[in-house]
């Protein structure tokens, strides 16, 4: 029983952020083979972003162990924070960004929630079967920490890939598409580092840090959902 209660509360943050952003999208909803396809696609870059964190750890002197302050940034922003945001982005960049269903700049937040979500659900099933320290209390405090912390940093990276797929004029997608992807890597790794450091007092930095993440991602989800263009004109 404890194996289903457990399995409960890894996905029930994930199903409710996801049906709240989906609901959000008032227009044109994504169809869910896609939105599906894009979850799975999350999950499967588990296994390359831990491939990556230990190659980078193995060709580097990044020793979290050190417990410097110096190291646990590089931990935190190098081994983690890159390489998990770097392969979310590959996922939104190269199987959402060209499909026709990405029609309307909430598709990037969308999208970009998805795939963060499919990650962060492995995630959390590793965090709470791993270990004897692990289990409930660990499910509870990922609910309400990690689990919205990665929806957010999915929305602010698909706010600018959205963005950038819809520019007319002079404006470069790309560099538009790289903002996306280095605030998220800047907001994960700040986030992650003051958690890292195990301090009583900064760790209060990391949650004013995933408030601030979710007002903007509740700020950009009102903005790109205002521009839609299949929101009905108002008559002349």
């Amino acid at each position: 029983m404890e194996l289903v209660e457990l399995s409960a509360l890894a996905i029930a943050p994930v199903v409710f952020i996801l049906t709240y952003i989906y609901l959000k999208d008032r227009y044109e909803r994504e169809p869910l083979k896609y939105l599906f396809i894009t979850f799975v696609l999350g999950m499967a870059v588990a296994y390359p972003v831990v491939w990556v964190g230990n190659l980078v750890q193995t060709w580097t002197p990044i020793d979290f162990q050190a417990g410097t302050v110096e190291t646990i940034a590089l931990y935190a922003f190098i081994v983690v924070a890159l390489p998990e945001e770097l392969f979310k982005y590959l996922v939104l960049r190269w199987y959402n960004y060209p499909h026709k269903e990405f029609d309307e700049p909430y598709d990037g937040i969308m999208y970009g929630a998805v795939v963060s979500l499919g990650f962060a659900t492995v995630e959390n099933f590793l965090y709470i079967f791993a270990g004897t320290d692990h289990g409930v209390e660990t499910a509870i405090l990922r609910m309400f920490t990690a689990v919205p912390a990665h929806a957010a940093f999915g929305v602010i990276m698909g706010y600018y890939v959205g963005k950038a797929k819809f520019l007319h004029g002079s404006h470069h997608p790309f560099w538009e598409r790289m903002k996306g992807l280095g605030a998220a890597i800047l907001i994960h790794g700040l986030y992650d580092y003051f958690l890292f450091l195990e301090n009583e007092y900064l760790v209060l930095f990391s949650f004013s840090l995933l408030v601030a993440a979710l007002v903007l991602s509740r700020q950009a989800m009102k903005l790109h959902a205002e521009i839609s263009p299949h929101k009905p004109q108002d008559p002349e």
